[in-house]
């Protein structure tokens, strides 16, 4: 793109080779770094293109190989300069055009965001727009690497950011932390864990303190688990120095959760009549200068919006836009589940809370939730038997005495 573009500026002429030795003319212009493209043979000659400069240059090759050179056409700036040089207020409009595409060039129009799931795309362009990096930001004046660490501390589920300027476009990539396996690592002070569920201990594995509780364990909320102060034993077995630590430890609860979903039957919905309205607007640099809204006299309608951002090329977006709004009449009827659908929606409800407890982590041990169609609500009740991690740190109660010091890591 860019080198077409260069070429078009300096001008290029396509010329007809003719002659018995036009082979020998490619060569020497090749030994003479004389730059040919779009060679194409013909009957009777051969077509290529070259710059204006290096068609300046080829007169001692022609005659030194007798051929002929013939201008077919010419293309570039400055042919296109000189055919309407006499046409001032036109060629002043193709020079202030260019000074706009050059001065557009150098701002940003079009945001790129990828990988956001729990900020919306609304939320960081807000921040964008506040932090002097949104629409119409110079390409300069942004840093991409201290926007990067920007939107890393303002958004804390994001553990990667990816900034890029291409062209008019800011690309962002954002990477989520949603594997807790996944947190960040921090340092923690002496501290105990205890308990922030009822159920029994199914698996626990400790790293630092010392544990209270066993596999098998029934525990209640609030109930200490792993403490975190370890008793030194001198050589009798009695306890001659106390060490406080910060508790580690994978400790995995079963639970019961109690699950009730119930809803009515009878619901509402929106259903479309198929009449419709049509209007256009036009945005120049994010503000709506031109609208043409579909008169409506429907009493319920919803408006669909449909937008397209001009551009030049892939990467140079402009900041021009236009619309199509459409008006859609609806009516709101009355309807009701039969059986089959009130307990197919039932279903899909409680499997997506298990897909989303399933996403944190946990597992699904026993499901025993049943669901029961009536005459006016359908009603999903039951247990989950649930297996997931347990704890929570608090800080250690330290005891000094004459007859124990402490001691930390």
């Amino acid at each position: 793109m860019i080198k077409r573009l260069l070429q078009f500026i300096k001008g290029y002429v396509r010329v007809r080779v003719q002659g018995n030795s036009y082979e020998r003319f490619l060569n020497l212009c090749a030994n003479h770094y004389i730059y040919l493209w779009n060679l194409l043979p013909t009957d009777t000659c051969y077509e290529v293109n070259m710059t204006i400069k290096d068609f300046r240059q080829i007169r001692p090759l022609v005659r030194k190989t007798g051929t002929k050179i013939a201008i077919k056409k010419r293309y570039g700036l400055p042919f296109f300069l000189h055919r309407h040089k006499k046409r001032k207020l036109f060629l002043a409009g193709f020079l202030v055009c260019l000074a706009m595409l050059f001065l557009l060039s150098c701002f940003i129009w079009d945001i790129r965001i990828e990988g956001n799931y729990s900020e919306t795309r609304e939320v960081i362009l807000e921040y964008l727009n506040e932090n002097g990096a949104g629409h119409g930001a110079k390409k300069s004046s942004i840093d991409c690497k201290e926007l990067a660490a920007a939107l890393r501390r303002q958004f804390s589920d994001f553990i990667w950011v990816s900034v890029k300027i291409k062209g008019t476009r800011l690309f962002i990539d954002v990477q989520e932390n949603t594997d807790l396996e996944l947190a960040e690592e921090k340092e923690y002070d002496d501290s105990d864990i205890i308990s922030n569920v009822n159920g029994t201990i199914v698996k626990m594995i400790t790293r630092a303190g010392a544990p209270q509780v066993k596999v098998g364990d029934e525990i209640k909320e609030g109930d200490l688990l792993v403490l975190g102060k370890l008793d030194i034993l001198n050589d009798s077995g009695e306890v001659s120095n106390v060490r406080y630590v910060p508790s580690d430890a994978d400790i995995y609860v079963k639970t019961t959760y109690p699950y009730v979903n119930e809803f009515p039957l009878a619901y509402k919905k929106k259903q479309y009549t198929g009449l419709e309205k049509e209007g256009f607007y036009l945005k120049v640099f994010q503000d709506i200068i031109g609208i043409n809204r579909p008169s409506s006299n429907f009493e319920q309608s919803d408006t669909v919006t449909q937008e397209y951002q001009a551009m030049l090329t892939e990467d140079f977006y402009l900041p021009l836009s236009f619309g199509k709004s459409v008006v859609k009449e609806y009516q709101i009827v009355d309807k009701k589940y039969s059986k089959d659908e009130a307990k197919k929606k039932a279903t899909e409800t409680l499997n997506k809370f298990l897909e989303k407890i399933q996403e944190k982590g946990v597992q699904i041990f026993e499901n025993n939730v049943k669901i029961d169609v009536g005459e006016k609500t359908c009603k999903a009740e039951g247990e989950l038997i649930l297996i997931g991690k347990a704890g929570k740190r608090v800080p250690t109660e330290v005891i000094t005495s004459p007859q124990e010091g402490t001691m930390s890591e």
